[in-house]
């Protein structure tokens, strides 16, 4: 029965999905790709004209201005519809080593408890929770394409000892990561970003160099809430071949109110530390601005989401057709025209910006 509801090109319903096997690995994991997984790297920058030199009791004596990480080489806006629209969806990708799991794996919730000076427990502000659906849950991010999402730690200043905020990526490319353009510290000039794929409990689950630094970031101008809201991050190490990444697809007003979506991200309130995620989400509405549209509803997010993915899946992979964008309350006279929603960023645009990644950052 479900089969008669379903629009061309529709992705996977929940119900379908719990009906269809998981993947299981088909290939041996390549020496390289193992090795690469396997071993952790320490990136320091050090000045111009400087080297490292030996310390002492096998120690390396840093030069001064040193600092852990590398700064982000580029950051460049683009004005919007100034890239081509692909002609089509930008293909998913999946690694023959890596299972294909249609749900991810419960974990426990970690997520910070208080207390009132009277002993009662107290829930930390969550952001926008319209409870349309069951509650968010936390997952260990093993195997496609649970692992391809990862946690952005940035630092607004790279020589800074500790990152200044989190927001959630995917990868979407061979070094493309998908996010959003208000996780990009536009203004900053030294400022640096790390992505740690399957990222739990303050590692990635694909191994101890599951991560990367961002090398270059390209989006476009930075809004509150917006169509535009995404960015793309070119990587140093090219993760996606390891893993695999998502495609993405424009809309298609077939999917509208229909339960297909899926959001996955690193929201605070829930488990900072622990990916969370949401299914079975409907779009209510859908806005266009130039070749994006912002796509309303109401899973449930909160600060630690932004640039998380908003996707569904298909027979060959996943599709991101948005990334968490934020939220909009609009108050109209007695009620009339208000509304309340969370805003995934996508259309057109979305395919158009990761297209540019891919191209130049192969």
């Amino acid at each position: 029965m479900a089969e008669q509801y379903k629009g061309p090109d529709s992705p996977f319903t929940l119900e379908e999905l719990a009906l269809r096997d998981d993947l299981p690995a088909e290939e041996k994991v390549p020496d390289d790709v193992r090795a690469g997984l396997a071993n952790n790297r320490v990136t320091v920058t050090v000045p111009p004209g400087q080297q490292l030199a030996p310390g002492t009791g096998g120690t390396l004596a840093l030069p001064e201005g040193s600092f852990y990480g590398c700064a982000v080489a580029e950051t460049r806006l683009h004005e919007r519809g100034s890239l081509r629209v692909p002609d089509g969806p930008q293909r998913a990708a999946r690694p023959m080593w890596q299972p294909y799991l249609h749900h991810p794996r419960p974990a426990p919730v970690r997520r910070l408890e208080m207390r009132r000076i009277k002993g009662g427990t107290v829930t930390p502000f969550a952001g926008p929770v319209y409870g349309e659906y069951p509650p968010r849950q936390v997952f260990y991010p093993r195997g496609y394409p649970w692992v391809c999402i990862g946690r952005i730690l940035v630092w607004r200043d790279i020589s800074a000892p500790n990152w200044d905020y989190s927001g959630t990526g995917v990868l979407a490319g061979a070094r493309t990561v998908l996010t959003a353009s208000h996780v990009v510290p536009w203004g900053s000039t030294h400022w640096g970003a790390k992505f740690v794929a399957g990222y739990y409990d303050g590692t990635s689950t694909a191994g101890p160099g599951g991560w990367s630094w961002v090398t270059d970031a390209h989006g476009y101008g930075p809004q509150n809430v917006s169509a535009h809201d995404m960015a793309v991050f070119r990587l140093d190490t090219p993760l996606g071949n390891q893993l695999g990444w998502f495609g993405t697809k424009g809309w298609n007003s077939s999917w509208e109110g229909r339960n297909y979506w899926t959001l996955v991200g690193y929201p605070g309130a829930v488990s900072p530390e622990r990916p969370s995620y949401q299914a079975a989400i409907h779009v209510i509405d859908t806005d266009t601005d130039s070749d994006a549209r912002e796509l309303e509803h109401h899973a449930d997010a909160g600060p630690g989401d932004s640039g998380g993915p908003f996707f569904g899946q298909w027979a060959d992979g996943a599709y991101a057709i948005g990334t968490l964008s934020g939220y909009e309350v609009i108050n109209g006279p007695l009620g009339i025209g208000s509304e309340d929603n969370n805003i995934s960023a996508g259309g057109n645009a979305l395919g158009a910006l990761v297209k540019f990644g891919r191209d130049n950052w192969p």
